[in-house]
């Protein structure tokens, strides 16, 4: 399993809240229909160091292996649908793919 995480700066004129809501509503329905995804998870950040670096959000999507991922993204229609929607609330994006390994599991979420 690989995760592509994404990081990510608003578009200058929106609240973070305005942000948060488009990114976890109307984009993350797109996600959820690409193929092969496996797991969605937004993070809202709080602080960052240094500060000037700060972003706005942190995405993790899910994928069996990141051939699958780029698969997914270069899709018809979700390439084209993620590229416009992007415009209406991203000013910029940097994304990697990793592989984790756990020594401490989070507890669960609810």
């Amino acid at each position: 399993m690989i995760k592509r995480v994404s990081f990510l700066r608003r578009k200058e004129g929106l609240t973070q809240e305005e942000f948060f809501a488009h990114w976890t509503g109307p984009h993350a329905d797109i996600v959820r229909r690409m193929p092969g995804v496996r797991g969605l998870r937004f993070g809202r950040v709080q602080s960052w160091t240094p500060e000037d670096a700060a972003w706005d959000g942190i995405g993790e999507v899910w994928f069996d292996s990141v051939e699958d991922a780029h698969k997914a993204f270069a899709t018809e229609p979700y390439r084209s649908l993620l590229a416009e929607d992007r415009k209406k609330f991203m000013r910029e994006a940097q994304s990697c793919f990793v592989t984790e390994q756990t020594v401490i599991a989070p507890p669960a979420i609810d």
